[in-house]
């Protein structure tokens, strides 16, 4: 390999090592937030919805991920992991909301970050139910 060579690797190299620095920056600058003005219904009567018939069933509905905590108590939660803005879902057995990206774990009535890398916790959201009819707003 002759001097020029040598050193056009060399650089190239160098440009590489500093790839995984830029991903990790971006990684910190950045947080996902969920959406900001909710307000819907969902019809438990409906099939499409039957998972929060049952207590620790799931769902996510425009952009919040609902769960049925116990007999009438919901949980809505942004479904954006505020580390990367991945989907995240509900993990019946542990009782909490994970991303399966990194492996943020988030606790299911507060949305507080439990851990992994998510900068912020999840967006809470208010989830009444009146007959069959749920209604989640900001």
């Amino acid at each position: 390999m002759d001097r020029k060579d040598f050193i056009k690797n060399a650089f190239a190299l160098g440009g590489l090592a500093l790839i995984p620095i830029g991903i990790a920056e971006s990684c910190r600058k950045q947080s996902f937030t969920g959406p900001a003005n909710v307000n819907f219904t969902l019809d438990l009567s409906n099939s499409a919805n039957s998972a929060l018939n049952t207590v620790g069933g799931a769902l996510v509905a425009n952009g919040v991920i609902v769960v049925r905590a116990s007999a009438g108590i919901f949980d809505a939660l942004s479904a954006t992991c505020t580390h990367a803005g991945c989907t995240v879902g509900y993990d019946s057995r542990s009782g909490n909301i994970l991303c399966p990206c990194h492996g943020g774990t988030y606790n299911v009535s507060t949305g507080s970050v439990i851990s992994g890398p998510p900068p912020s916790p999840l967006t809470k959201y208010t989830a009444t139910l009146s007959g069959n009819i749920l209604t989640v707003k900001s």
